[in-house]
């Protein structure tokens, strides 16, 4: 066990400092988990170690504003930045990383555009999200949607082609979109 920690230590050290202070002594406690068992919280707390170095080198500022949990490989982000193009790295950050098997991006931004552009944005969101939860041939859990300014931004892991062209089809036929940004990756892709 202590060797593990300390090869964890190493990488992370090797890599990047910053991140590493909070991240070290997370993997050390975290690592006593029982519900989850020790090997899931290693490696949960390894892919959040992980978005949080990549997150440093994208944009340090980041760090302070946002929070990342990570449970069963499930990413979830929360806080606030002040741009939509922030918001949207972050979710193609996460992806990634290997292991991440799903991620929500609850962050909120502080520089927005209209209130209607808001309302629309949030809409056009759910309606993405029912209309790929609702097709039996596509795992929702997959896949990430964001909508800035009428804009979606698509970010996961389809398993074949079939399962990325439905997700973009429905992504595109949502009542307000005007442009679609596909960055889902097959799952055969090397991750």
């Amino acid at each position: 066990m202590l060797k593990l920690l300390l090869t964890i230590f190493l990488f992370f050290a090797l890599q990047s400092c910053a991140p590493l202070v909070s991240t070290v002594g997370m993997v050390s406690l975290g690592a006593t988990s029982k519900e989850k068992g020790l090997g899931i919280t290693v490696r949960d707390n390894l892919i959040k170690a992980t978005i949080s170095n990549y997150i440093y080198k994208f944009n340090p500022d980041l760090i302070a504003d946002t929070t990342i949990f990570v449970n069963n490989g499930s990413v979830l982000f929360t806080g606030k930045v002040k741009k939509p193009n922030d918001k949207i790295e972050l979710t193609k950050i996460a992806w990634k990383v290997k292991g991440v098997v799903e991620v929500n991006n609850e962050i909120q931004i502080t520089d927005t555009s209209t209130l209607k552009n808001i309302a629309r944005d949030i809409a056009s969101v759910a309606e993405i999200r029912a209309r790929i939860m609702s097709d039996q041939n596509i795992n929702s859990l997959n896949f990430s949607v964001d909508v800035v300014n009428d804009k979606v931004y698509l970010s996961g892991v389809a398993s074949n082609k079939e399962e990325l062209r439905l997700v973009k089809a429905h992504a595109s036929s949502a009542r307000y979109i005007k442009e679609v940004y596909n960055f889902i990756i097959l799952a055969k892709d090397p991750r």
